[in-house]
């Protein structure tokens, strides 16, 4: 037995109405994948580039307060002394003094190494075991957490310890 032709005509408008319901679906589901997977790669991309901004930020405030409390301690005379607790972040891989007048971190990144320099007005240095030439590794400080560094004036020179 055939269906008759308006049976069969109806089936199809039935199933035309399915297949468009279908596809008017699917183009809802791919406009929604279109505008999340973009939005969702440009935010993972600022928060990660926020990230190493907010620890450079950290690294700067850690090398200036090293420097100024050292200018500071230099011109109180022979003898002065003050401890900094430094909050230092976790891609600052090592810090040296070199020539006594520049304070270095070597700080890790997305694009390698690069180096944050503070020049210090007055000389610093560390103690003699550490430093090779005229370049005195901090040892302890190019490491991440809260940091204690002592600052002491000797006669002509600041000498900077991490304890």
């Amino acid at each position: 037995m055939e269906e008759s032709p308006v049976k069969r005509n109806a089936k199809c408008k039935l199933c035309r109405q399915l297949g468009q319901s279908s596809l008017e679906y699917l183009i809802i589901v791919a406009i929604t994948f279109a505008i999340i997977v973009p939005t969702t790669y440009i935010f993972y991309s600022y928060s990660k580039e926020s990230g190493q901004e907010i620890s450079d930020a950290q690294a700067a405030r850690a090398g200036k307060a090293i420097v100024d409390a050292a200018q500071s301690i230099f011109y109180s005379g022979q003898g002065s002394k003050t401890t900094l607790e430094l909050n230092m972040p976790d891609n600052v891989a090592s810090a040296v003094i070199i020539d006594g007048k520049e304070l270095v971190f070597n700080i890790t990144t997305n694009f390698g190494v690069s180096e944050l320099v503070f020049f210090s007005p007055v000389s610093i240095t560390t103690s003699s075991l550490n430093c090779n030439g005229n370049v005195c590794n901090l040892p302890g400080l190019g490491s991440p957490g809260i940091k204690k560094v002592r600052i002491e004036a000797l006669a002509d020179q600041v000498k900077i310890e991490v304890i």
